[in-house]
């Protein structure tokens, strides 16, 4: 089921996009053709093709393309799959994730190179976790203050949804 929450965050002619594809595959148990949705909309087949994968990114459905009858386009034909099961906030804490929000929610404003130092982990490691949790809003990063000449360090912090997940 399509919440409503994820079809505000599409444009309109997205959503028309995608209300046609639901329409035939629920109501008429067929795949849609990109060329009858710019057909039906009046607008390119591009132009069609560019708000699905917009639709995509957001989660909202997967749409597979596969090749038409004659072979001859290889963009033709859409089905409509289910919209991946969607993961909790926990299931993304692994340990070395946990033990930096845990470290971030009582020293703020750390960089990546003093989290490194104090939990032990490779600098790598430690960039690629704090993406993770980036991604999924647990902490923010930010310019720091210049300390040398050049660009400043990235700081770090727990949001207040992170310090919500710790306790």
């Amino acid at each position: 089921m399509i919440a409503a929450d994820d079809l505000r965050s599409l444009t309109e002619r997205q959503r028309e996009v995608l209300s046609i594809v639901v329409e035939n595959k629920l109501y008429k148990n067929k795949d849609t053709a990109i060329p009858d949705i710019a057909e039906q909309l009046g607008i390119a087949p591009v132009a069609v093709y560019k708000h699905i994968l917009e639709i995509e990114k957001g989660d909202l459905c997967t749409v597979t393309v596969s090749p038409s009858e004659k072979g001859t386009k290889i963009y033709e034909r859409l089905s409509l799959q289910p919209r991946p099961a969607r993961r909790l906030t926990a299931e993304a804490l692994s340990e070395p994730r946990r033990a930096i929000l845990l470290y971030l929610s009582t020293r703020p404003d750390a960089t990546s190179v003093e989290l490194a130092e104090e939990l032990g982990m490779s600098e790598y490691a430690v960039n690629t976790n704090l993406r993770v949790l980036e991604a999924i809003s647990l902490v923010t990063k930010q310019r720091g203050r210049a300390i040398k000449r050049g660009v400043p360090p990235y700081v770090y912090n727990a949001t207040a949804h992170g310090q919500s997940v710790l306790r």
